[in-house]
């Protein structure tokens, strides 16, 4: 049994239907938003959520505040409360992506430069900005061994042993692998080191 929320189907004709007394009123229509592939919704009334519908292995759950009421699938549940399930596939939002001298950096860049002296591509994140970021992945070196940093400050690069920038995440995963000896006990010389 589920809250008042959601209601049974009943009679679109009800103020016209000459059986009032078995009637229920007005079929209030929901809208089922598939969040997980086949296997998560959410059911909005008037585009406020009201309940969740959950895949499982014995068909799906509706479930309202406390309240779970199972259902052998989906049509069953949908034909009961009057539920509209959404076939649309859920859109994933694409980040927007930005490089600065050819090396990926995760916001708009402002002032984009080189760094002759370290080999870096710089930039900051609004026209007034006194912080400079490098675009690029990175390995860095603090107490507790290399870390991976994506668009670093240039101030933490000026201050700890680096290497990059790289412009792939997969080659800067690499890097790290070989800079903490995991590959044959190696390790990689910084480029801060090596200038």
């Amino acid at each position: 049994m589920l809250l008042h929320s959601i209601k049974e189907k009943v009679c679109p004709l009800i103020d016209t239907c000459k059986e009032v007394t078995t009637c229920g009123g007005p079929i209030m229509t929901l809208l089922a938003k598939q969040i997980v592939k086949n296997k998560c919704w959410i059911v909005e009334q008037d585009g406020t959520k009201i309940a969740t519908i959950l895949a499982n292995e014995q068909g799906v759950t509706l479930v309202q505040n406390a309240t779970r009421e199972q259902f052998p699938n989906l049509k069953s549940l949908s034909d009961r409360y009057n539920i509209i399930i959404d076939k649309t596939k859920p859109v994933k939002v694409k980040a927007e992506t930005h490089n600065v001298y050819g090396f990926p950096c995760e916001h708009k860049p402002t002032n984009a430069l080189w760094d002759v002296q370290h080999k870096l591509p710089v930039f900051t994140k609004g026209s007034k900005s006194k912080s400079f970021f490098c675009a690029g992945y990175y390995i860095v070196k603090f107490n507790n061994g290399w870390v991976k940093s994506y668009c670093p400050k240039l101030i933490t690069l000026n201050r700890y042993p680096y290497a990059g920038p790289y412009d792939t995440l997969e080659e800067m995963q690499e890097r790290l692998r070989i800079a903490n000896g995991a590959l044959y006990g190696t390790s990689i010389k910084p480029a801060s080191e090596e200038l």
